[in-house]
């Protein structure tokens, strides 16, 4: 089964944390372990709560918030892994990914499958250059038994029939080519043909964001690229369409809970 470069499934981990991620969105799955405290997730309409021993299970493109649900924070792990690879697990057939795998509840308690969790963080943090079909292997034993368990496959509808998918589509591909610049709903008329009140309702209504937050959005996943590699901060800042280095540092930080070069310090190997 070919799936993608391991550092797709990079994780991050955050201790004893206060912050509060205001709503976003993720492109790939995010599988989180809660590994201390306890933490509140508002997700579909609804707050869950996560407490230590839990397992976090978030759609791609599903708007949710986050926080800690007690004074003295949360701390957890977390992976993105992408869509295709959950969807070739969903059925076994690598070349005809089926329908999006649909985890209805985002907070799962299953033992066996937080340990495992947690022991392939461990590998990770301890992998070296070349253990890509290890890390690739284990990840996989930890993924089939989660879609099997708890994951159904997903009705269309429910995902992205709530609105004009097209438009929404179109809107998504103009920012994700125009990131780095400053359009403005004026732009976004133009590519699709409504008014600005209208295509601000249709978008927030399916991607659960407003135009500008997930312009936002598409600026901060180029940014964790780009710190992997040796850019200067304020050359980022420049290219990804923020005003200044203080303005990156400041909005990374906001969606993140890190500044970018503690980030870029986690990244490093």
């Amino acid at each position: 089964m070919a799936i993608a470069s391991i550092h797709k499934f990079r994780g991050a981990s955050c201790h004893l944390s206060t912050h509060t991620f205001s709503r976003h969105v993720h492109e790939e799955f995010c599988i989180g372990v809660i590994v201390g405290g306890v933490e509140a997730v508002k997700y579909r309409g609804a707050t869950h709560v996560a407490p230590r021993g839990s397992i976090v299970v978030l759609q791609p493109d599903e708007a949710h918030s986050n926080w800690a649900a007690v004074e003295a924070g949360w701390s957890f792990k977390v992976i993105y892994p992408p869509a295709r690879l959950l969807q070739q697990l969903m059925h076994g057939d690598p070349d005809q990914p089926s329908a999006m795998p649909f985890f209805a509840d985002p907070v799962i308690v299953d033992r066996s499958l937080f340990q495992r969790l947690l022991r392939f963080h461990a590998v990770l943090e301890q992998s070296e250059r070349g253990d890509r079909l290890k890390l690739e292997s284990h990840l996989v034993s930890i993924l089939q038994p989660l879609v099997a368990r708890y994951a159904t496959p997903a009705i269309q509808d429910r995902l992205n029939a709530r609105t004009d998918h097209r438009i929404v589509e179109q809107i998504k591909t103009y920012l994700q080519a125009h990131y780095g610049h400053d359009p403005c709903l004026k732009d976004l008329s133009h590519v699709c043909g409504l008014s600005p009140f209208h295509l601000t309702r249709v978008f927030h209504e399916s991607v659960g964001l407003p135009p500008h937050a997930y312009l936002t959005h598409l600026r901060i996943a180029q940014a964790k690229t780009r710190l992997r590699q040796p850019h200067p901060l304020t050359q980022i800042a420049i290219d990804l369409g923020f005003t200044d280095q203080s303005h990156f540092t400041k909005t990374f930080k906001a969606w993140v809970g890190v500044t970018p070069g503690q980030y870029r310090m986690q990244m490093q190997p």
